[in-house]
């Protein structure tokens, strides 16, 4: 829905006729145009309440509806690009809500714009009963609803709620945080961020600082399904898995155990609770009510199988008659279960994810599946390429046809962390990290160097071009031993890393580039034809360059004593890309 020539004479009559009272840029009077038309006012009864200039901590305007009882906070954005939120999401979690609702802290240089709205809240904080936060644009709120990175934003401002709650002197604010496109748009109903659950025999924590705690209970199976149905993929998105695959032994035993129970009665529900370790929760606030408990932002940091295999069993026996003759049974089946009452999003959550990770293995590249550059980046493979991009463990796995449908996913296959990494460090020259990787991925220096905030502005078919070297590697390297001399070839086996390197300089140096992405740099399918190019470069192009290399003495001695370390290092690819200069004038690239 690209912006028409009527929207920019509209917003430009707007500016003209108020920019010599109110100052400010021309895209500030977005909310000129919008404002009165939402709350029947006029230009004037309202641009107090609208921020004019740069200066706003991620909110552009406030309107107080006294009829309505309700705050809204609004940023605008004259655009139909739903990523230019991104900014003002952090600017607004990060200060502009402390600096609103916050205690005591002060904007240091006087913004009158957050003076009157913390003069107006103060006034009428008694009169509020909901707050609106609502993100206003030009383009496709659906768009904005599924990005990545957005929703990662979005569930880090909604985890600020208890700040207004603290402010206006109540619980249970009704908070709501959502894309508005000034033009009609179907929109989709955000999932309830509150869920009722059985939590029996449960004994609390209380941390030293007294600012978490822990309840340990057990909690019935199939409330925590619900709550999957409700909220899908997202009450996964703090565990830095996804389900594992259906047919991993852990998961066949659970469906196999819930049919002993609901199919079979050869087990009762209390047996199940025996033979599992149990379940972990984050959430932001808990509620108790005898046995119940209402829990607010739930999210799953640990049992992410056991729920996608309850899930299953039920999905696999739907047409089952006992399936619905013991539903009590199914109902009955609990499991112990932890619920940390902490910020979701805090590092102490991340910390505590991981620690109720660890009965599978847990490599370092899972660690970081929910930073924010792996959600952008999913994002901007999503929306750019169509292409799925699998931060979390098994999360591509675990999509149905139609949910990848839905999300804009045409590619068959996914773009992993780990090899998305090492293509990044193989585009850099870094083949000295291409193999150590759980140091990248653990150093905070060494991973902000590999996945670059560049990135997410490059073209993304230069990334998959180069992802996808690694996808025909094999035998492109196998091609290159073939054809080199007798003494080099098994030393050329061992220098994948290298070779992959200077396949990704080659197609970034070669004068035919914009051709190559276009017909390989869309989707992940491993074409016949890109992989005759890859040959033919790696034989008449990296081959010649490796020879001139290795043929220096200190190699040749490595090579006759079997020592291959030498071919992982950084000072070879450095003597390589300087005998790749001299033959065909290749520079280095950055995707």
């Amino acid at each position: 829905m690209p912006i028409t020539r009527q929207d920019e004479q509209a917003l430009a009559q707007v500016y003209a006729d108020y920019h010599d009272r109110y100052g400010g840029q021309k895209q500030d009077y977005f909310a000129l145009l919008y404002l009165p038309k939402k709350f029947k006012c006029r230009v004037e009864d309202i641009a107090a309440q609208v921020a004019f200039g740069n200066n706003d901590y991620g909110l552009d305007a406030y309107y107080v509806d006294r009829e309505g009882r309700n705050l809204y906070l609004f940023q605008f954005k004259w655009s139909e690009n739903q990523g230019l939120f991104k900014d003002s999401f952090e600017r607004l979690t990060k200060d502009g809500m402390e600096l609103i609702f916050g205690a005591g802290r002060q904007e240091p240089t006087k913004n009158e714009f957050l003076h009157r709205l913390r003069d107006d809240l103060f006034e009428h904080q008694a009169l509020i009963d909901r707050v609106y936060i609502q993100f206003v644009f030009k383009g496709d709120v659906n768009a904005a609803e599924n990005s990545e990175g957005l929703k990662y934003r979005k569930e880090n401002l909604e985890n600020k709620r208890h700040m207004i709650e603290t402010y206006l002197k109540r619980d249970a604010i009704p908070v709501t945080v959502e894309f508005i496109s000034d033009r009609r748009s179907p929109r989709q109903i955000p999932p309830k961020d509150s869920y009722t659950i059985s939590f029996s025999e449960h004994v609390t924590i209380t941390s030293a600082d007294e600012e978490k705690m822990l309840h340990v209970g057990f909690v019935p199976l199939y409330d925590l399904y619900q709550i999957f149905q409700s909220l899908g993929q997202t009450f996964f998105s703090r565990n830095i898995r996804a389900g594992l695959s259906p047919d991993n032994p852990p998961n066949r035993r659970i469906r196999e155990a819930l049919a002993a129970v609901v199919l079979k009665e050869q087990l009762s529900p209390e047996d199940f609770a025996f033979n599992h370790n149990g379940i972990t929760l984050a959430a932001e606030r808990v509620e108790f009510e005898g046995e119940s408990v209402t829990i607010r932002v739930p999210r799953l940091l640990n049992g992410a199988q056991t729920i996608t295999s309850f899930a299953r069993f039920i999905e696999d026996n739907q047409t089952h008659p006992k399936l619905k003759d013991n539903t009590k049974l199914l109902k009955a089946i609990r499991v112990l279960a932890k619920i940390v009452v902490h910020d979701p999003f805090s590092e102490f959550v991340t910390n505590v994810t991981v620690c109720n990770n660890q009965q599978n293995p847990v490599d370092p590249w899972h660690l970081r599946a929910n930073d924010k550059i792996q959600c952008d980046l999913q994002e901007k493979f999503r929306v750019e390429a169509h292409i799925f991009y699998s931060r979390q463990e098994n999360a591509f796995e675990n999509l149905t046809d139609a949910e990848l449908e839905e999300s804009g996913i045409s590619d068959s296959k996914a773009i992993k962390i780990k090899a998305l990494a090492q293509t990044f460090l193989a585009a850099q020259g870094e083949v000295d990290k291409m193999s150590r990787l759980p140091e990248v991925f653990e150093s905070p220096k060494l991973y902000a160097d590999t996945f670059r905030q560049s990135y997410l502005k490059n073209d993304v078919r230069r990334i998959v071009l180069a992802y996808k070297v690694h996808l025909l590697l094999g035998p492109v390297v196998r091609w290159i031993q073939d054809a080199a001399a007798k003494k080099y070839a098994y030393a050329i086996g061992r220098a994948r890393n290298l070779i992959w390197s200077l396949l990704i300089q080659a197609l970034l140096n070669d004068v035919k580039l914009a051709n190559l992405l276009d017909a390989y740099g869309t989707r992940l399918t491993k074409e016949a034809d890109l992989k005759d190019y890859l040959q033919r470069v790696g034989v008449n192009r990296v081959l010649p360059v490796l020879k001139v290399v290795l043929s220096n003495s200190a190699y040749e001695k490595k090579i006759a004593e079997e020592q291959y370390a030498f071919l992982r290092a950084k000072e070879i690819y450095r003597r390589c890309m300087d005998e790749a200069w001299e033959r065909f004038e290749w520079k280095k690239y950055h995707l």
